[in-house]
């Protein structure tokens, strides 16, 4: 008896993001819209679950899954994969009825719950489905952590990505530039690596982390469909013109290292601690200061918002750290500037109340000259 998929059943549970998983999903509906128009429960329920999901993840909620165990790539072990030619759609793997269907339909649940998280997604702005693809993306990478060589050999097929597991996992070149591009870090650098007959050299833990960003691309493509849901999420962006808080007030220390971190600079600890420590000082959010860091180039999301709340006095002893005064600063090697002052919160304090008499001075003579005229 056939029993569609079941070798990848486990795999779409986890990662439904997989190609093959639309296929899994044609068996019953033919086509998107036709998955959309559904009226039947699992789809309602599709629809509820990826809303709530999407809404977490933006939240930086815990979404973390416990999956049951399952013996993985049946096709290791089957003595029929030569007849079947490895066509998932044929498989006859000996198992019960009861452990198929029970894997079928948790399988169909988690893809259906992707395709509709999908839709939520490609209907928001880029900002939010670049936020989304990152914090999901890591999350895979996690359960990857646990795989065996033969499935994430799987997955780089699944991405196009050439790849030889031997011991070492060895890239074609092309794809490996493909995805370190995008990781900005010196490591990744290909003058940096071990270069074979055309293969880029590569640990386990480190091809995870490349076929991350593959994932991160899959996630963010757009899908050209209306589907708009209210998922309830603002994201607030450090944007800099919009801000109530006056950033031509920032005294250059401050400037010169937020120059530095949208430029992909490396800022050193002890500058990243001066910027998130004088923006919250002066009213950012937690939020507004982790976007900051975003163009980092090692920018970690879950590691510098977990030190930026720690400066916030959220963590740890519950102490909110003040920012570094103009000596601290200077022995720091972070300030060339004489401001005449002794603490930066006190030159953007000073410029906002110079700011604010000029403007009461100005209001004054406009009034006047109106009262003249």
């Amino acid at each position: 008896m056939k029993r569609p998929f079941l070798p990848l059943l486990p795999f779409f549970i986890k990662y439904p993001f997989l190609k093959q998983a639309g296929d899994f999903l044609q068996m019953e509906f033919k086509n998107l819209n036709d998955v959309i128009s559904s009226k039947s429960e699992a789809v309602l329920k599709a629809k509820e679950d990826a809303t709530n999901h999407v809404k977490s993840v933006l939240d930086g909620k815990d979404v973390s899954t416990n999956f049951e165990d399952f013996e993985g790539f049946l096709c290791s072990n089957c003595v029929e994969r030569e007849e079947c030619g490895l066509n998932f759609k044929n498989c006859t793997y000996p198992v019960s009825s009861t452990t198929y269907v029970k894997l079928a339909s948790k399988a169909k649940r988690e893809i259906l719950k992707y395709v509709f998280c999908k839709l939520i997604i490609s209907n928001t702005d880029d900002f939010i489905r670049r936020r989304f693809a990152v914090r999901e993306a890591r999350r895979y990478r996690e359960l990857l952590k646990h795989e065996d060589s033969e499935f994430l050999k799987f997955l780089a097929e699944d991405f196009g990505i050439k790849v030889i597991v031997n011991g070492l996992y060895r890239v074609e070149l092309t794809d490996y530039l493909k995805g370190a591009v995008k990781i900005k870090s010196d490591d990744w650098k290909l003058v940096n690596r071990e270069l074979v007959n055309g293969f880029v050299l590569l640990k386990k833990d480190e091809f995870i982390r490349l076929l991350e960003e593959f994932i991160k691309d899959r996630l963010q493509e757009v899908v050209p469909i209306k589907y708009n849901v209210n998922i309830g999420v603002e994201i607030k962006k450090f944007d800099t013109e919009k801000l109530p808080i006056d950033v031509d007030c920032f005294p250059n220390c401050m400037k010169k290292i937020i120059a530095d971190l949208n430029s992909g600079v490396n800022v050193p600890h002890s500058g990243r601690f001066a910027i998130a420590s004088f923006l919250l000082n002066i009213g950012f959010d937690v939020d507004r200061v982790v976007e900051v860091f975003r163009n980092a180039p090692d920018f970690d999301e879950e590691k510098t918002r977990y030190q930026v709340e720690h400066i916030a006095g959220m963590r740890g002893k519950g102490e909110e750290y003040t920012c570094p005064n103009c000596d601290t600063m200077k022995s720091w090697g972070l300030c060339g500037w004489d401001c005449g002052v002794n603490h930066p919160i006190k030159f953007y304090k000073r410029c906002l109340n110079e700011r604010r008499r000029r403007s009461k001075r100005s209001s004054k003579h406009k009034s006047r000259t109106q009262d003249n005229t």
